[in-house]
């Protein structure tokens, strides 16, 4: 005897755990808020067997009328979009410069001896240089023909007498590093005498376009719902500039050619349309340049055109018998929506049947009672949010 009671004592105290554990577990679910309590409930519903109900949110449920996951609905408070940019100037400007100079140049040749001259200059910006041009002084008493070379290129080869002289060079004989010499031609027959020329003043002359300033980058920001939502981007300016002196104005937005032309001076500009392909979410660059003359831009504005957006709208059915059930206080009509995020405010409206709701919540979801609106056959149920939402799901049960 005294043996089968040891043996009970261990089973005993077992049940004793598993009843203090059950009572914890209870008293858990009983002392939480209601709102954690539903979706605990929520998130751990089952269905029981054969016969009986879905319990979902404390509530059970009859039937599901409605069950869609929206996701993303964007909210638009305009149809327009507005970039101002800052004033844009840009110019070229073209001036005479000096690219190289020497004082004083001697050249001679008789039949035992030549004194020949060379000298180098660089040129930083060939591109933009244009309309070279060499010019010297001519002094004293000259006999024999001036010989010029550049870059290995005769340039001039004839007599000269005292006195300012110019002459043209090609362009196509400039490199960015030149070499240029001077020589005195042969004296031939006469070969007891000495040919020599005397040059001051010499000079490498050259048109030099400054283009430093030929260009100006502007960056706008896009957002994400723009972009989504972006039907067409537009750009207005009031140009600045005089007709006869500039050449053309291009403009582009992220590297792709949106105008190439000379505007009106002085006029209001056409507004330049550009596909959305051409705009990106986030940053985007806009680059205005000419290739001569100079542009004030003023009331630089890139808009952006919107798309009407349309929210998607859900529609359930109701039988004669429903609806009744409803209307009769039987059954109700319950909307649980079930949001992604979990801080922040998540706000909007509800069309149903024609009728608005609004809600305004924190919480995971938000759960409405629809049954005083409710329509026998088809009803429709559109969300209209006042600010970005991610809607994970939206649900429509027939509740007791």
């Amino acid at each position: 005897m005294s043996s089968k009671r040891g043996q009970g004592g261990p089973a005993g105290g077992a049940a004793v755990l598993i009843a203090i554990i059950a009572v914890l577990i209870v008293g858990f679910v009983i002392l939480i808020p209601p709102q954690e309590r539903a979706k605990l409930l929520e998130d751990s519903s089952v269905s029981s067997s054969a016969g009986q109900s879905q319990v979902i949110g404390g509530a059970v449920i009859e039937k599901n009328l409605l069950k869609e996951s929206p996701g993303r609905i964007d909210y638009l408070s305009q149809r327009e979009v507005e970039h101002p940019l800052p004033v844009v100037n840009i110019y070229t400007k073209t001036e005479a410069k000096v690219l190289a100079e020497k004082n004083v140049v001697y050249v001679k040749k008789s039949l035992f001896s030549e004194e020949g001259s060379k000298f180098t200059f660089e040129i930083p910006d060939l591109e933009n240089t244009n309309s070279p041009l060499l010019n010297f002084e001519i002094v004293g008493e000259n006999k024999g023909k001036l010989i010029i070379n550049l870059n290995d290129e005769e340039l001039f080869n004839a007599e000269v007498q005292a006195g300012s002289k110019t002459v043209k060079i090609p362009k196509n004989l400039l490199k960015e590093q030149n070499v240029v010499t001077f020589a005195v031609s042969s004296p031939g027959a006469a070969f007891w005498s000495t040919n020599e020329v005397s040059l001051e003043k010499i000079k490498f002359i050259a048109d030099v376009t400054s283009v430093e300033a030929q260009q100006s980058k502007n960056v706008f920001l896009v957002s994400e719902t723009e972009k989504k939502n972006l039907q067409k981007a537009v750009l207005k300016f009031q140009p600045s500039c005089e007709m006869d002196e500039v050449g053309k104005l291009t403009i582009l937005a992220n590297n792709r050619l949106i105008y190439s032309g000379v505007p009106d001076c002085d006029l209001a500009m056409v507004p330049i349309e550009f596909s959305p392909e051409n705009v990106y979410q986030g940053e985007n660059e806009i680059l205005f340049q000419t290739d001569r003359g100079s542009y004030l831009l003023s009331h630089v504005l890139i808009e952006s055109k919107l798309k009407e957006v349309e929210y998607p709208t859900y529609y359930f059915d109701l039988s004669y018998e429903e609806y009744k059930a409803v209307t009769d206080g039987k059954l109700r009509l319950r909307l649980i929506i079930s949001f992604v995020d979990v801080v922040a405010r998540k706000y909007g409206n509800l069309g149903y049947n024609g009728h608005i709701k609004y809600f305004d919540t924190k919480e995971m979801s938000e759960t409405m009672d629809l049954s005083d609106d409710v329509v026998q056959g088809a009803n429709a149920l559109k969300i209209q949010p006042m600010k970005t939402l991610e809607i994970r799901e939206i649900r429509v049960d027939l509740v007791k």
